[in-house]
C-alpha cells in the first residue's frame, strides 16, 4: 500500500504546512461560508486575518456539544455549521475570485455547478448517539467522503493491511462513524469485505460462519462484541487461524480485555494477532488508530497517530481552558481542517487524555505523525454518567469499565443505579450484574470485586447479582441493540425508569445473589 507523504515529514515541516492551511481555510472558507462561525467571529470582533498559527486559535471561543445540539424548537441549529457557498462571499477575496472565474471558464456553467455541488452539497449524514439530548447530525459532502476514504486507507496502512486481506465489518449498522469509516476504508483500498451490520442485523451465528468460511483475516467491531464473538468461536472450536488483525472502536480497550481477547485468539488458531485500538468521535469526522507494531508490543503503546492535514488537536487544562505543554494530561479539543460539510473550530470533546499529544517519531513504526495518548476517558460516550453522586460521594462511573471489562474472572457485566425501594428521596443503590467465568467461586469473586471497587472507585456496590452468560447478554442487548446497555440509571424520574426497562431483582432468573454481608441465595437458572 502506498505510503502517506505526511507520515515522514519532520514535525517542523508538517506543522508549518498545517498552519498555512489553517490560515487560508479560516480566511477563505470558514469565515465567509459558515453561518455559525461568521456570527461568532463578528460577535467577538475577531478578524479572520489574525488567525495565522495554531496558537492564534486561542482567540476563538470554544464550541461545545450544547452549542451545536438541536433543540425541539430549533432543530436547524447543527446545519449552521455547514459551509454554504454564496457567489458574493466566495468572491470576496481577489485570489478566490480569480480561481473561481478560471474554473467557470474551464468547465463551463454546468461543469462549474457540478464542481460546486461535489465540494459543498451535503450527501451523507452521521449522528451523535444522543443519550441525553436530540441526536446531532454531522454532514459530509462528496469532497468530505473522499477525505473519509483517505483516512480509512491510512488506518489500514498503519495496520499493515493490503488487498489480499478479507474484512468482516461487525460494527452496528447505523449512521455512526465506525461502520461507515470501515466501509469507505475497504472501498478505498479495494479490499474484499462483508459489512454485516453486527449481531442485530446479520446475527452472531452467521458472522461466526462468515469469519470461518471466508477465511477472514481482519475483524472490525466494538471491543465488547469482538470479545463476545471470540468467546463463542473458542467455545465452539471454530478455526479462525487466518484472523490476524482486530480493529476495535466505539469504546475504550482496557488492557485486561485485550489480554483476554489475545488468549481467545490463540484458542481459535490465530498466530501473532494484532489487537488495534482506535479513537474517534462523530464530530471529528474520522477515527485514529495506533500502528500495528505498537499493538503487537508488550510495552506501553505508542498512541493514536493523527492526520495533521485533516485536523488540529489541542490539549487544554479542563479547568482553566488554557493549552498545556506537550505530553501533559488534559482535555481533547478538535478543529476541522479543510472539511466542507459540518465544520468545527475548537470543539471541546470532554474527553480526557493521559499523556496528551507528542510530536516525536513513533518508537515502533518511525512515523513522524503527531500522536495522542492511548489512555482516554471517554466522557463523550457516557456524558450523563461522567460524575454521579452516590451515597454522598462524587463517582466517575466510567472508571468501572476498565476494572470490570479487564477482570479475568468477569465474562460480562452491567451496572445499575437505583433508589432504595424506588423512593426518590431514599438512599442511592448500586447494583452490579455479573456473569462469572466458568468454575469461579462466587464468594471469592464477590469479595474480590467489593475490595477492588472500594479501593479504585471508593464506592462498593450495594448488591452483586450473578447471572448465567446468556441471561446477562440478553440484559445487555449485545446481539439485539446497536449499542449494549452497559450502564442503567433506574432512579425515579429518569427515562429508563419511566419506560420500565428494568426487572425487579426478586423476579430475576439468576444463578445466585450475593449481598454485602456475604449471604448466598440460590435461585432458578434459565434454560
Amino acid at each position: 500500500m502506498a505510503k502517506t507523504l505526511w507520515d515522514h515529514l519532520p514535525p517542523k515541516e508538517y506543522l508549518a504546512a498545517q498552519e498555512h492551511h489553517l490560515a487560508r481555510y479560516i480566511r477563505e472558507l470558514v469565515y465567509p461560508l459558515s453561518p455559525y462561525y461568521r456570527e461568532l467571529f463578528d460577535y467577538n470582533r475577531i478578524k479572520p486575518q489574525v488567525i495565522r498559527s495554531v496558537r492564534d486559535l486561542s482567540l476563538i471561543p470554544f464550541t461545545t456539544k450544547a452549542d451545536i445540539a438541536p433543540l425541539p424548537d430549533k432543530p436547524e441549529i447543527p446545519f449552521y455549521l455547514v459551509l454554504e457557498p454564496d457567489r458574493e462571499r466566495i468572491e470576496s477575496r481577489a485570489s478566490v475570485r480569480f480561481r473561481h472565474r478560471l474554473l467557470r471558464l474551464t468547465y463551463g456553467k454546468k461543469g462549474y455547478s457540478e464542481l460546486m455541488d461535489r465540494e459543498f452539497l451535503p450527501v451523507h449524514y452521521h449522528f451523535t448517539i444522543g443519550r441525553t439530548a436530540l441526536p446531532t447530525p454531522i454532514l459530509y459532502t462528496r469532497y468530505d467522503l473522499h477525505r473519509l476514504r483517505e483516512a480509512g486507507r491510512r488506518i489500514f496502512e498503519l495496520a499493515e493491511l493490503d488487498r489480499s486481506d478479507v474484512v468482516i465489518n461487525a460494527f452496528p449498522f447505523a449512521p455512526h462513524l465506525a461502520f461507515w469509516m470501515t466501509y469507505f476504508a475497504t472501498e478505498a483500498v479495494g479490499m474484499p469485505a462483508l459489512h454485516t451490520g453486527g449481531g442485530r442485523i446479520l446475527g452472531t451465528r452467521r458472522i461466526l460462519e462468515a469469519l470461518e468460511r471466508l477465511r477472514a483475516t481482519v475483524l472490525t467491531a466494538t471491543p465488547s462484541y469482538a470479545y463476545h464473538l471470540l468467546r463463542l468461536a473458542a467455545r465452539e472450536g471454530r478455526d479462525l487461524s487466518q484472523l490476524h488483525t482486530l480493529i476495535l472502536g466505539g469504546d475504550r480497550l482496557p488492557a485486561g480485555l485485550k489480554d483476554k481477547m489475545l488468549e481467545l485468539l490463540g484458542k481459535v488458531g490465530s498466530m501473532q494477532p494484532a489487537v488495534i485500538a482506535t479513537y474517534g468521535f462523530t464530530e471529528g469526522r474520522v477515527a485514529w488508530s495506533e500502528c500495528r507494531a505498537s499493538a503487537l508490543s508488550k510495552e506501553e503503546g505508542s498512541g493514536y497517530h493523527l492526520f495533521p492535514d485533516m485536523e488540529i488537536i489541542e490539549i487544554i487544562d479542563p479547568e482553566t481552558g488554557y493549552r498545556v505543554e506537550e505530553g501533559q494530561d488534559g482535555e481533547v479539543v478538535y478543529t476541522s481542517l479543510d472539511w466542507r460539510g459540518s465544520v468545527l473550530l475548537r470543539f471541546r470533546t470532554g474527553d480526557l487524555v493521559k499523556g496528551g499529544i507528542v510530536h516525536s517519531p513513533c518508537p515502533y513504526c518511525g512515523r513522524s505523525l503527531p500522536r495522542l495518548g492511548l489512555e482516554i476517558t471517554r466522557t463523550s460516550e457516557y456524558k450523563e454518567f461522567e460524575l454521579t453522586k452516590l451515597k454522598g460521594t462524587l463517582v466517575d462511573l466510567n472508571a468501572f469499565y476498565p476494572l470490570l471489562s479487564g477482570h479475568k474472572d468477569v465474562l460480562e457485566w452491567q451496572l445499575e443505579i437505583r433508589k432504595h425501594n424506588d423512593d426518590p428521596y431514599d438512599l442511592d443503590e448500586l447494583h452490579l450484574h455479573i456473569a462469572p467465568a466458568e468454575g469461579v467461586s462466587k464468594k471469592y469473586l464477590e469479595k474480590e470485586l467489593y475490595e477492588l471497587l472500594q479501593k479504585e472507585v471508593e464506592v462498593a456496590p450495594t448488591r452483586i447479582v450473578f447471572h448465567s452468560l446468556p441471561r446477562l447478554l440478553q440484559r445487555l442487548g449485545l446481539e439485539t441493540r446497536g449499542r449494549e446497555k452497559r450502564f442503567l440509571d433506574l432512579r425515579p424520574g429518569t427515562p429508563e425508569f419511566e419506560a420500565k426497562e428494568r426487572e425487579p431483582i426478586e423476579k430475576d432468573r439468576t444463578e445466585g445473589y450475593v449481598g454485602p454481608s456475604g449471604e448466598q441465595v440460590t435461585l432458578p437458572t434459565e434454560e
